[in-house]
């Protein structure tokens, strides 16, 4: 191991599980099935406020910033740098249900770096000649035995199961909205460590979708990352601001300076400005092209909802032969992802060629690029049809109509359904009236329009 690669560790997760139990003390209980005891945390620190906290509780003591300030010698605030503005801070990290997520990752840590060293410990006896190779082969033994006998909170536990089985059935938890009434009914909604996939060919919808269920999974509360491979952030975000103010469209905007006129300038302000709300909920990423980059933000971020919008498009640095191995990588860490995260990726995928040459064009698994993989790993697969695009005059259906197929569905019923569409206002919608094969839209109000003068936002200027 190289002097500067560091050990393993996660500063963020340690202090999250500092922050829970000083919020909710009960939580302490669950956190110690996972960290045993202080020396399991990387931080001194952290360290240090784990233990004052264990005793605490020995005390049968409240547990809270100014508890833990009194129960520290001067030596230990001055030595671990530890204050009432520190402790304070740490009450702002984490989530009280997520207590379980954080301790594994504490533990998952400690146990890496105490492998770490016992394997490097062996390979420096095995560098002296005076070392035995039969001695080694009982040291390799010794340490494989007693990290089989470890676990990390993976230990079966009958009433922690119930009792999350008993919420996700009356609170329904993990259970996360698509934000349309018949999508819902249909596709039965999305739950969290599993994985929805939305496939379509080009110009049919996909990314209008995309942008609809982003913002939709916003107005939810939801934490939403969106990694865009085949469109720069600026482009996307114009189309989130349009679908976001019911007298913009993408047509005006696209181009920006000189081709926008005042009343556009005026709107585009008013949808700028109430954007902002989702600043804390929203991470966009444009340039990550391996599935290494991908990895390191969703890790950092932690983001209730990954919308990737071309998994094609990834990079994998494996010595697999083949895309169709490098599919099957990329939906195995998204899995992994999804259940160590407790997310939902939403992955969109492109179509194969082979759906051109068929007559009926309304596509279904075997039209997946690289699609086995896709198929077997997701819970979920979605696609976006537009009729109209490929029959014009001839469809059924008119140009403000478009499709959603719900190939494979956990939890629905599956079929399709017809919805509002809009490209121009980067929309789908259920506000539809068909009276004579013609098909009424009606747009519905997000934002109310008024006149300001603030500045648009830095992405849409550079």
């Amino acid at each position: 191991m190289s002097d500067l690669q560091l050990m393993p560790q996660s500063l963020e997760a340690e202090e999250a599980v500092l922050g829970i139990i000083m919020n909710d003390n009960a939580t302490l209980e669950e956190c110690k099935k996972y960290i045993t005891n202080s020396r399991m945390f990387y931080n001194e620190t952290n360290a240090r406020i784990y233990q004052k906290i264990a005793e605490l509780q020995k005390k049968e003591s409240e547990i809270n910033p100014i508890t833990i300030m009194a129960s520290l010698t001067e030596k230990d605030k001055k030595k671990y740098d530890i204050n009432a503005y520190f402790l304070t801070g740490l009450l702002e990290t984490g989530m009280n249900h997520q207590m379980k997520d954080y301790a594994k990752i504490v533990a998952e840590k400690s146990l890496k770096r105490k492998l770490i060293k016992s394997t490097m410990k062996i390979q420096d006896n095995a560098f002296k000649d005076n070392k035995e190779f039969n001695a080694l082969v009982d040291d390799v033994n010794k340490v494989s035995s007693e990290f089989q006998s470890i676990t990390t909170g993976q230990e079966f536990d009958l009433e922690d199961l119930i009792s999350e089985t008993e919420d996700s059935i009356y609170e329904s938890v993990n259970l996360v909205k698509y934000g349309f009434d018949s999508l819902n009914n249909m596709a039965g909604g999305m739950t969290r460590g599993e994985i929805t996939v939305i496939g379509g060919r080009p110009g049919h919808g996909k990314t209008t979708l995309v942008v609809n269920l982003c913002y939709n999974l916003l107005q939810q509360g939801l934490k939403v990352m969106m990694i865009n491979r085949e469109m720069n952030n600026k482009e996307m975000m114009k189309k989130l601001l349009v679908l976001s103010h019911k007298e913009l469209y993408y047509s005006n905007i696209r181009m920006g300076g000189r081709n926008m006129d005042e009343k556009t300038i005026n709107h585009l302000n008013v949808a700028m400005k109430n954007f902002k709300q989702y600043k804390d909920q929203l991470f966009m990423f444009d340039k990550l092209f391996t599935l290494t980059d991908s990895n390191a933000v969703i890790s950092k971020y932690k983001p209730d909802i990954i919308l990737d919008d071309y998994i094609q498009l990834i990079r994998v640095k494996s010595q697999n032969e083949g895309r169709r191995f490098e599919i099957e990588e990329i939906m195995r860490s998204y899995k992994e992802t999804a259940k160590r995260y407790n997310c939902i990726p939403i992955l969109v995928s492109q179509l194969n060629r082979n759906i051109e040459a068929r007559i009926d064009k309304v596509p279904k698994m075997s039209d997946l690029s690289e699609g086995g993989s896709i198929e077997q790993v997701a819970e979920n697969i979605l696609f976006v049809y537009y009729e109209y695009k490929d029959k014009y005059s001839d469809s059924e259906l008119g140009p403000e109509q478009n499709q959603i197929v719900a190939a494979k569905v956990r939890y629905g019923t599956g079929g399709m359904i017809t919805m509002g569409f809009n490209g121009n206002k980067c929309q789908f919608h259920e506000n539809m009236i068909v009276r004579h094969n013609k098909t009424e839209v009606i747009i519905p109000e997000a934002f109310p329009v008024e006149k300001t003068g603030e500045r648009l936002f830095d992405i849409l200027n550079d």
